[in-house]
């Protein structure tokens, strides 16, 4: 009922509102206050919110560079443990909060350009296409958007739309049989009337990192099509109408899981595993300027499909066979009303609605015994309103007051039909009210600090692997944040600087991975701490010394405890200990020495601190202090451009993510290369 009256809401929308007879506004984010290209942290505020936004540049590096995990390598105390898997069963870590990987909600929600997604498994790894992305970090950015995670907001945005037609073609080859090719084709207003689009599409194939020494093949191959469509309508100069779709298809080898403690390379398996993946997200948006101020209006959808997917772990002559199917299709609804950007008093208020549903099943066998065949459907509701209100008090200082009120909902249904037979049915409500207040101070002309208080809010949900009805519920996670910071420019704004500080204070933490690990009641569930806590700061420092040189430099310091925390089975306490899957530190350099033509190079240098898998902090569930080496170097001509680059150039061995109750981890890239040749016209 209430998605019928929110479509015809809008299907009203541009025939009833007034027109507008301010001046269109332009309807792209604004632009770098600092603007240090081309990889760019900013202090721009959006709507005035007092925290700040790191931007990041994604069309200008290798198609191999283009991907989520080298994003998270260039954001302060922002974290993927990726398991190889396209985001299923991966861990998004910010300020030391998480999301839990297969059953809850996201942490980090992430948006592309207007489409909100849904939980974490179905983020896009690959992001051709995308031309930037910006990290909106804290809960207090849940007055800014409609899906917005406790942790933060990351949005993906397609390039904007230029002058003229252009296209790009690139081509790559590489280590391990690695091939690769992306298209883009974009036309402007200009060309066609009001009509401009962006096409763009990319294919990537490689050989496996890992060697099956008893099948002597490598079997974890990968072979995936991505491709991005926009196409911009403008049926007069007060409204436009945006249709984005994206999608994937993936059809790759085994997951790639090695025994923890052993070797990183290869395994020693009698069969092994498969993976398809295929995934579709559509949104159109609608933006109309009134007399009231714009309004926009998001109607998206989502379906993500797992299967057919298979792992198979070798604990000596006995393997372990995993088979699961997973699939999630999500709606969602956001409406907008924003003030004009001249106003004295700036303000918008919003509307957001969901409703999906994920449907997964999931088999365990040694050899022809069935450990485990369950099947489950997990129903998930949200609508929220939320706005704020920014007003300016003298010539230099803003105070912003917001609040965000929503309600969530969740059920399960889950059949289990091995080891023995069993149905239950499960239904949860939660409601929320989270207010914000935020002040910025103009100190000068070059420096700017900003403080904040707020909370955030994660609801919660169900564990579906577990038999166990008791367990398997898991309540929700509320943050109580405070932050500050401050921003400084030079006069030539060819050096800025931002520093913030952050503490946040947090209730039902909530933890997803194989509790009693390695005993005979080892089972698989999210449970909540009742009480943990994140502190910690970032550094963001970026330098234009001259024209053709540009220096970025990042650091993240996260301290996160679980102030009081029981084991649910063995009831031992683990207050005091750290959070698993959160690194105390990370941070990157990264130099780049070239202009549009000629010669360029550019060379990175990022390290990630130790980081513990289990609460108990065990070693045996650790990953050491990585630091990671690349480097690329190239030459640019009118239309064409070619360029080597190489990752991991030093060849750390590591893993990116661990299971410590299947007592595997997934290893790291090697060390690769890659020769890319790129055409525009």
């Amino acid at each position: 009922m209430v998605r019928s009256r929110i479509l015809l809401m809008i299907a009203a929308l541009g025939a009833l509102l007034p027109p507008s007879r301010a001046q269109t506004r332009p309807t792209a984010p604004a632009e770098p206050a600092v603007p240090v290209a081309p990889v760019v942290i900013t202090a721009t505020l959006l709507t005035e919110s007092p925290a700040t936004v790191s931007r990041i540049d994604l069309a200008g590096g290798p198609i191999s560079d283009r991907t989520l995990a080298t994003l998270s390598e260039r954001a302060a105390n922002l974290h993927v443990a990726t398991n190889e898997a396209h985001s299923f069963n991966d861990t998004f870590a910010l300020r030391g909060l998480t999301n839990t990987p297969i059953f809850g909600e996201p942490a980090v929600s992430f948006y592309l350009d207007d489409v909100p997604l849904g939980s974490g498994f179905t983020v896009p790894v690959n992001l051709v296409g995308f031309a930037s992305a910006e990290i909106h970090r804290g809960p207090s950015q849940n007055t800014v958007y409609g899906r917005a995670g406790s942790a933060g907001v990351i949005t993906l945005h397609t390039p904007r739309a230029g002058s003229g037609t252009r296209a790009t073609a690139a081509a790559a080859v590489g280590g391990f049989g690695a091939r690769s090719a992306a298209l883009s084709v974009q036309t402007a207003a200009a060309a066609v009337g009001r009509v401009d689009a962006l096409v763009s599409a990319g294919w990537q194939r490689r050989d496996g990192y890992l060697w099956n020494e008893t099948r002597r093949e490598d079997v974890d191959h990968r072979d995936s099509r991505e491709a991005l469509a926009r196409f911009r309508f403008r049926p007069s100069a007060n409204a436009e109408w945006i249709l984005l779709a994206t999608a994937l298809r993936a059809r790759d080898g085994a997951q790639p899981l090695v025994p923890l403690g052993g070797s990183l390379d290869t395994v020693k398996r009698r069969n092994d595993g498969t993976m398809a993946v295929d995934a579709l997200n559509v949104g159109l948006t609608g933006r109309f300027e009134t007399a009231m101020g714009r309004v926009t209006t998001t109607t998206s959808a989502t379906d993500w499909e797992l299967g057919p997917y298979a792992s198979v772990l070798a604990f000596g002559p006995a393997e372990l066979f995993n088979g699961s199917s997973l699939r999630q299709r999500l709606w969602s609804e956001e409406i907008r009303l924003e003030s004009d950007t001249d106003a004295a008093a700036r303000w918008h208020a919003g509307l957001f609605a969901s409703d999906g549903g994920t449907d997964g099943a999931f088999t365990r066998a040694f050899g022809t015994f069935v450990l485990e065949s369950s099947s489950y459907t997990i129903d998930a509701r949200q609508i929220a309103l939320f706005g704020e209100r920014t007003v300016r008090l003298g010539d230099a200082f803003t105070l912003t007051a917001g609040a965000r009120a929503e309600e969530s909902r969740r059920g399960i249904v889950r059949v289990e039909s091995a080891p023995g037979k069993q149905r239950y049915e499960r239904d949860q409500r939660s409601r929320v009210f989270l207010p914000k207040l935020a002040g910025r101070y103009e100190w000068g002309a070059q420096t700017t600090l900003f403080a904040g208080v707020g909370a955030g809010f994660k609801p919660g949900g169900y564990s579906a692997f577990t038999g166990n009805a008791a367990l398997a519920e898991f309540g929700p996670e509320r943050t109580r944040v405070l932050e500050a910071g401050f921003t400084r420019a030079s006069a030539d704004r060819r050096l800025a600087l931002t520093v913030r500080f952050f503490g946040y204070g947090i209730k039902g933490y909530q933890i997803e991975r194989s509790f009693a690990t390695k005993a005979a009641a080892d089972d698989y569930l999210v449970v909540n701490a009742p009480r943990a806590r994140s502190q910690g700061a970032e550094v963001e420092w970026a330098w234009r010394p001259v024209d053709n040189l540009a220096v970025q430099v990042d650091f993240g310091y996260t301290d996160v405890t679980l102030r009081e925390f029981r084991d649910p089975y063995t009831g031992k306490s683990f207050s005091g200990r750290r959070a698993p899957y959160v690194p105390v530190t990370d941070g990157s350099l990264r130099v780049e020495w070239g202009g549009d033509r000629g010669w360029k190079a550019a060379a990175v240098a990022s390290r990630t601190g130790k980081i513990f898998y289990t609460e108990g902090e065990e070693a045996a569930f650790a990953q050491r202090a990585v630091s990671l080496l690349g480097a690329e170097i190239g030459h640019a001509w009118t239309r064409w451009a070619v360029r080597v680059a190489g990752r991991n150039l030093t060849d750390e061995r590591y893993y990116s993510a661990m299971s410590p109750g299947a007592g595997h981890g997934t290893p790291a890239a090697p060390r690769t290369w890659s020769l890319e040749v790129t055409a525009t016209y």
